[in-house]
């Protein structure tokens, strides 16, 4: 259960971050973009798929983690 502590802390920590950036990088005026706003909505999408992946693998890990304790707890 450490893992999964360790990776939930780890998981709030990168979502707060990930978020206040992705909000700090959309555009104000979504009509006249410059090469600068184009450049940082690519930089957030690519935030979020990191963010997306680092989820991805959280849950593989949480779903192992309740496996292994649910068989534990079936074998006594």
């Amino acid at each position: 259960m450490t893992t999964v502590k360790v990776m939930s802390i780890i998981g709030i920590i990168l979502f707060s971050i990930g978020f206040i950036s992705i909000i700090g990088l959309t555009p104000a005026n979504e009509y006249d973009l410059t090469v600068t706003e184009t450049d940082n909505m690519l930089a957030a999408m690519g935030l979020s798929i990191i963010l997306i992946i680092y989820g991805l693998a959280y849950s593989i890990t949480c779903l192992v983690q309740s496996n292994k304790h649910k068989k534990q707890d079936q074998s006594y």
